[in-house]
């Protein structure tokens, strides 16, 4: 049971190993190890989230001497999604676990109460919703008060006693608008309350001293959104995260007083990509902007707590570093820091001290100074537009290197940022470049560029991924005739179309879990069965089928001539498996037949580590056979060819199993 205690004591040696047998696939893929540190209030005990055989459980340990009290584990394949003090004998905890053969949790958390005296933890009310600053005795919860007129349930707020969970409690508040998010101050007063609707319609409503509620922002209005991020510790004033009509997002001070809006920090580039909060949490201080390696940045740099974490950022350069945890008298933080060569480390800092001692790295077995850093890199696509990502140079290898492009998911609400991706750092070990590129439609460069991939599938969208291919052929780091483009969800549509339109660009194409037919988002998957997820489609792609139909790669497979792998889940409910199917029979039909591979249990992306180490062998062989051998490490892979299916079960409209046709 408390192996895991001898990995710990073994950290200073896997560095040592790992640079002598090479970073295997494997090692790249393993779950951290560590994952959470929570330093109870009177600073004795620390909280940890841990892996375990196939699963993820809490460790109690002793700060005086790191020996373990407590353990509590959810069950088998648990998952560990917070961790947090209430009071210094009792542990916040919210779990899950897979169920059956499934290999990621399938329903909502479960909130325990862990009393370290007591040998079973409490099972808290499934509407729990926080606590309040400084109060060890009572947690939040919603309850649904009424409906509005969209039929959405508007919330009540209630402080109740964590001893007598059973008594109604008190209520402090009534959201002034349905399917609301609420922020309360640091005495317990309910501040903000905001939603979206299913028009995207953002909505900010303040509540005054006397409990009215008053709009504050309405982006039907104001054309953009604004949510809160925080309130100063004197409750005085608020913090705001503003989007603009034209630029990145900023942040601004609200004065409830006087309701006037200050602008406190903004970038000509970048939104604020993580908030920065003071030493003892209460309130933010500052903010991490990119596009790059990403920057601290303070609206009162000459702060104490401004000092404090700057003099963190210089003590772990090259990292993002951040307070996580405190005990009550703020004498000792728990630091956390992070970078594009480690997934993350923890550390205790002792103020009155100065002194500084590691505790836990996520990914002990692995040395960063052995990975493969992500370099910041700008240019102007053909338009003018400039655009930024990040390249990954191939780790042995001097000159033009192979590469592999990797377009990210989403693609709206989501951006390639500086940070460890284990699928760049595999690529890199096995001698591939890895080019990311936040093409237009990418968030965290402001509402504009985001509105700019709108309708641009296969259009604008896609010529931004051409142009940095092309942008790194010129810099003379990737090799023009050994190229693949790769990803997952919208990655894939990218892959399979840059395959379409640039087939003198790109040496092969890799797909995972891609709609690659837009007219049929329409109809399959999850994402059209919802009033927002139709205003969603219809604001990003429109209503044109014939156009739906031009920009689809399916229906460009004749124009598809290079190898092509694809792989998909059978149990995806976001792009069901007839896409990967459907595109097969394209490929098939026009004379290129794919590489093909479907994995039972698995939904909109991989879980099961086996499957995952199935899927990643399959791709480095799959890139051997096309772009050639390389000089990394490629001494784990194994091949595969034609169709395959990981897992017992029935390919559909076949009646039987197997993979192929």
């Amino acid at each position: 049971m408390w192996r895991y205690w001898l990995a710990w004591l073994l950290v200073s040696v896997s560095f040592a190993c790992i640079a002598e047998s090479g970073t295997k696939t494997m090692d790249l893929l393993r779950r951290p190890e560590y994952e959470r540190v929570a330093i109870s209030p009177d600073g004795a005990l620390l909280a940890i989230a841990h892996r375990e055989d196939d699963g993820t459980m809490v460790t109690i340990l002793r700060r005086s001497d790191l020996q373990p009290v407590k353990q509590i584990s959810p069950g088998k394949q648990g998952e560990i999604e917070k961790l947090a003090w209430l009071g210094s004998d009792r542990l916040l905890i919210a779990a899950n676990r897979d169920i059956g053969p499934y290999h990621a949790p399938i329903f909502d958390s479960v909130l325990y109460l862990a009393d370290i005296h007591k040998k079973h933890p409490q099972l808290l009310p499934a509407n729990f919703s926080g606590t309040v600053d400084g109060d060890d005795r009572h947690f939040l919860v919603l309850e649904c008060k009424d409906f509005s007129k969209d039929h959405e349930c508007r919330y009540s707020l209630w402080l109740r006693d964590i001893d007598h969970l059973l008594d109604e409690g008190k209520e402090l508040a009534v959201a002034p608008l349905g399917d609301a998010s609420l922020m309360i101050d640091h005495a317990g007063t309910v501040r903000f309350a905001w939603a979206w609707s299913n028009t995207a319609r953002s909505q900010l409503y303040v509540r005054s001293d006397g409990g009215q509620w008053s709009a504050l922002n309405d982006s039907d209005a104001s054309h953009v959104a604004v949510v809160p991020i925080g309130i100063s510790r004197d409750n005085r004033t608020a913090f705001l995260e503003s989007t603009r009509a034209d630029g990145p997002d900023v942040i601004e001070r609200y004065d409830f007083a006087s309701g006037k809006r200050t602008e406190l920090l903004s970038d000509p580039v970048s939104d604020p990509l993580r908030i920065i909060f003071s030493m003892d949490g209460k309130e933010p201080i500052g903010a991490w902007f990119g596009p790059g390696l990403p920057q601290a940045r303070y609206w009162d740099p000459d702060s104490e707590d401004a000092k404090w974490h700057r003099a963190l950022v210089k003590a772990f350069p090259g990292t993002v570093v951040n307070v996580t945890g405190r005990t009550a008298d703020g004498s000792t933080l728990v630091v956390a820091t992070y970078s594009d060569r480690d997934e993350g480390t923890w550390y205790l800092l002792d103020r009155t001290t100065h002194k500084v001692t590691q505790l836990f790295q996520a990914m002990p077995w692995l040395d960063p100074a052995h990975l493969a850093a992500m370099e910041p890199f700008e240019f102007k696509a053909r338009d003018g537009l400039p655009l930024h990502g990040f390249l990954t140079r191939a780790q042995g290898t001097n000159g033009p290197a192979p590469m592999v492009v990797i377009v990210h998911g989403g693609p709206y609400f989501v951006a390639d940022e500086w940070s460890f991706d284990e699928e760049t750092q595999l690529l890199a070990a096995h001698g591939y470049g890895v080019l990311h590129v936040n093409f237009r439609g990418s968030s965290d460069f402001g509402q504009r560029f985001m509105q700019l991939g709108y309708r641009q599938w296969g259009k604008a969208m896609q010529d931004d991924v051409t142009d940095a291919t092309r942008w790194a052929v010129a810099q003379g780091v990737a090799d023009p005739k050994r190229i693949c483009i790769y990803g997952a969800s919208y990655g894939g549509y990218a892959a399979l179309m840059g395959a379409a339109r640039e087939p003198g660009l790109y040496r092969c194409a890799v797909g995972m879990s891609g709609p690659y037919d837009l007219s049929k988002l329409y109809r399959w998957g999850d994402t059209h069965r919802s009033d927002y997820g139709m205003y969603y489609l219809q604001t990003v792609l429109g209503m044109d089928k014939a156009a739906l139909v031009a920009d689809s790669p399916i229906s460009r497979a004749a124009a598809i001539t290079v190898p092509v792998l694809l792989a998909h889940g059978e149990l995806d409910g976001r792009v069901p498996i007839a896409y990967a199917f459907a595109m097969r029979s394209a490929l098939k039909k026009s004379g290129h037949p794919p590489e093909f591979v479907t994995y039972d249990w698995e939904g909109h992306g991989l879980n099961d580590p086996a499957d995952e180490q199935d899927f990643y062998t399959r791709m480095l062989s799959f890139l051997a056979s096309n772009l050639g051998p390389t000089q990394g490490n490629a001494g784990d892979e194994s091949s595969g060819d034609g169709d395959a299916k990981v897992g017992g079960g029935v390919e559909p409209g076949s009646g039987k199993g197997g993979g192929g046709n």
